[in-house]
This record gives C-alpha cells, structure tokens and sequence, in this order.
C-alpha cells in the first residue's frame, strides 16, 4: 500500500496542469475549476490573458482606450468591477462604476457684480415696498470654469446669462450665489423686509419665451430686519441664494437666471435725501461671494 501511494503521488507531480479560463459566448462553457485569480498585493489590478501563456502582456493607455490584449481581463478590487480589453478598448461592466463614470459635469463661474434696482426714496419713503428689477446672471467659460460634457451643456458665449442644452436628458443643476449685498436710504428705527429673489427660467428655440421653473428667496432674519440706523451703502445682511434643480430638458432648451426681489420699509422714518437713495440687491465677485452654477447630466443605466 505505501508503495501504491506512493507511485500516485509521483504521478500527480509529473502531471502537468494546463489550467485555463476566460469569457465565452457559449452557453456550457465550463472554466477549469483549477483555475486561480492572483492580485498582485502591489496593484490595483490582476490581468488574465486569454490562454495561460507567459508573455508579458503590454500596459494599457490611461483611460478606457489602451492596447492591451485581445480579451485580457481586469479585475479592480478597489471598485469591484470586471474590466475587458476588445483590442481596441477597456469596457467597465460593472453598472454602478459606469454610470459614475458617465455623470460628469460643466462648471461656470459667475462673471461680475449682479446688480438689481430697486427703485428710490424721497424725503418720506416709509411704508412703502420698492420692487427690484430683474437683472440677469452673467457666467464665464474661463478659468476656473470646466466643461467636461461640452457636446451637452455650453454657454451661449464665453460670457453670457444663458446655457445652451444641446442633447435631451435627466440634468442637475446647481447653484450658490455666496453673500448678498443690499443698499437702502437712511432709515431710522424701522423695520425692513429684505426679500432676494433668483429664478431659474427656461425657452426653447421655438418659443424664446423665457419661463421661470424654479424659484428661491431669501429674507431677512424672522422675515424683517428691524434696525435703529440703516445707513446707505452696500451692507451684507446674511442673505444667500442656492438651489439644486432636477429635471428632463430637450436639445435646443435654453437656462438662465435672473435676480430681484423687493425691499418693504415698514414702521420708522426713511429718507433718500441725506445720504442716498439708490436702493439694491447686489452678488459681488470677491470673498465668499464668488458663486457657480454647475450641470450635471445624469445617465440612467
């Protein structure tokens, strides 16, 4: 019996195992059991050449495009995702990272001031509600400003208040104006009701009407600013304006934003006459107050 034994371990050793495994179209295809997936514990990444041959398989391209072999697999254990090379490029199985992949994003910088009129006060202006004109929100392409899905989302020009979606999808948008300056005439022991105002709105190349399809306000603390002096003059409040929107635009659809708001000067005494009385909303460029919108196309796998 030792010496059966040991006659099959001896021919165990000389058996030479020819292990393979890959992918097949082939419904009972059947991977040799004996097949092991080693990951280097000094990369990300182990690749199994198609057939159990030694050559050294060539380094992909950065990217998902590279020159690896012909059904070279990878297996990312970072993302847990499958990863094959065609021959000519690296195809991500695994949902999930593909549509991370995929959600990229166009970022634009707010350009300059913002600035919106609310009108005047005269010698007695209390008691009164100045409503402030809209005035449009200016973005830039320049840096820091990126486009990552240019062929999507663009400006309508390096400068301008309107943003250009040129295919049909699911889109995020979002934004953050940063502090808002306010201006009002001379007021005494009033109470002022500081309302900013943004509007996300909407026109298509057929109709260039423009339609708001969301709103935000901001107001004052408790919605009244109740103050012994208001000075004139450019005067931070707290106020902010931000909004994320989601929703389906077709190609040709047109963005854009637009600032207003009202001031309504309650009980106390308010005068334009001594000091000024230009009266304003205002989103400067400087500090916390530079601001961005940002688009997201939102691929549904």
């Amino acid at each position: 019996m030792k010496i059966n034994y040991s006659l099959l371990a001896l021919i165990f050793c000389l058996i030479r195992v020819n292990a393979q495994v890959g992918i097949s179209k082939v419904p009972n295809f059947q991977p040799d059991s004996r097949a092991l997936l080693h990951v280097k514990q000094d990369n990300n990444a182990a690749r199994m050449p198609r057939s159990n041959t030694a050559a050294v398989l060539p380094a992909s391209a950065a990217g998902t495009t590279g020159n690896g072999t012909q059904s070279s697999i990878i297996f990312n254990r970072e993302t847990g995702s499958i990863v094959q090379n065609d021959g000519t490029t690296w195809k991500i199985s695994d949902p999930i990272v593909t549509t991370m992949k995929n959600n990229k994003m166009a970022r634009f910088i707010r350009s300059g001031t913002v600035t919106t009129s609310c009108g005047t006060c005269g010698l007695a202006c209390a008691l009164t509600v100045r409503t402030c004109t809209a005035a449009n929100v200016n973005f830039t392409t320049a840096i820091p400003s990126f486009n990552e899905i240019a062929t999507d989302v663009s400006l309508d020009a390096a400068t301008s208040n309107v943003i250009n979606i040129n295919t049909r999808g699911l889109y995020k948008v979002s934004f953050k104006s940063g502090a808002l300056d306010i201006s009002t005439p001379l007021c005494i022991g009033v109470i002022i009701n500081l309302r900013s105002k943004l509007d996300l709105e909407l026109s298509t190349v057929s109709d260039p009407t423009w339609r708001p399809i969301n709103n935000t306000t901001s107001g004052s603390t408790a919605g009244a600013l109740s103050v012994t002096t208001l000075l004139p003059g450019s005067i931070d409040v707290g106020q902010s304006l931000a909004f994320t929107y989601v929703g389906t635009f077709n190609a040709g659809d047109k963005l854009r934003l637009t600032m207003g708001g009202t001031q309504d000067i309650g009980t106390g005494v308010c005068t334009g006459a001594l000091g000024g009385n230009n009266m304003f909303f205002a989103m400067s460029k400087t500090g916390n107050a530079v601001s961005e919108i940002i688009v997201e196309k939102i691929n549904m796998q």
